[in-house]
């Protein structure tokens, strides 16, 4: 099978999360004071089942070289949500340096802003259409990545 599945990490940040598993706490308290014990409990599981859901959700990207599909999406708890794209050949797979965000550091009588850069893996479709693969702070590391998917859809 000629599947390539890239994690691209968290679809939410940390303090989204955590701000999630607030609002669960912060609720489930709610429904405790507000409803009945038993219904509580049963609407309270209700709720708190979404609480690994949003916090394992991840961004990720499935090239099935077997039926010609990309799907880009969000994966959790074993569910898939986002759009697929027919595609007749991947041409290449290049490697862009892209700046990030300037970083300031000031210390007495000295204050410094440092530029950082990061690679982005993009596959380029027939059509020229780049579909955005995974990023890495790191060129070598990022060309390891490369080339196992490379070596899955036969690209070498």
């Amino acid at each position: 099978m000629k599947i390539v599945r890239v994690n691209r990490g968290k679809t939410l940040g940390l303090p989204f999360r955590l701000l999630a598993v607030g609002i669960t706490f912060f609720s489930i308290q709610w429904l405790m004071n507000m409803l009945e014990e038993p219904v509580s409990i049963i609407v309270s599981m209700l709720v708190a089942c979404f609480l690994p859901a949003t916090w394992f959700a991840s961004d990720i990207l499935i090239i099935d070289a077997e039926k010609n599909q990309i799907f880009d999406g969000v994966w959790t708890m074993g569910m898939k949500w986002g759009k697929s794209l027919k595609y007749d050949t991947i041409s290449a797979i290049s490697i862009e340096r892209v700046e990030t965000k300037p970083t300031l550091f000031v210390l007495p009588n000295k204050q410094e802003i440092t530029s950082t850069h990061e690679f982005q893996a993009f596959a380029i479709l027939d059509d020229n259409q780049k579909i955005f693969l995974i990023s890495h702070p790191l060129e070598e590391r990022l060309q390891e990545k490369i080339v196992k998917i490379k070596q899955k859809l036969d690209l070498l």
